[in-house]
């Protein structure tokens, strides 16, 4: 394994003036460089050109994403840690039979799991308290 690190270090330290000069050619040349290449790792997957409409369809959402000006790293990191997130969720309620008391059953657990519906609860109660209160000065 070590060894793999090492020539992995020298190939990426010989690979870094290669790399640096892509970056200076202009984005209209390497850009259909890079679809295809993304197009034919889809397709070698599984051999199944559906992979290739999936890839094209992500493309235009991540594209969408970037003209409308939506962060793209959170919908990356759920496409790529829900289905674990999923099944650790689904293995925790199987254990415990059901009962959600399973995510509070110590103080660390408890905590985190209170930060995140914090988390998600009160810009939503916050925005719900906004569009409340100019109805309440309306009334007086």
């Amino acid at each position: 394994m070590y060894l793999g690190n090492v020539i992995g270090v020298i190939f990426a330290l010989a690979t870094v003036p290669f790399f640096a000069v892509i970056l200076r050619v202009r984005f209209a040349i390497v850009a259909p460089l890079i679809m295809f290449v993304c197009l034919i790792g889809a397709y070698t997957v599984a051999s199944a050109s559906f992979d290739m409409v999936l890839l094209a369809i992500f493309g235009v959402v991540g594209y969408l994403f970037k003209k409308l000006d939506y962060p793209i790293a959170p919908f990356v990191l759920a496409m790529v840690l829900g289905q674990k997130a999923e099944d650790a969720f689904r293995q925790s309620l199987m254990i415990s039979q059901g009962s959600l008391s399973v995510f509070f059953s110590n103080w660390l657990v408890g905590s985190v799991m209170t930060a995140g519906i914090a988390m998600i609860a009160i810009p939503a109660l916050i925005a719900l308290w906004r569009r409340r209160r100019p109805s309440l000065v309306e009334e007086v």
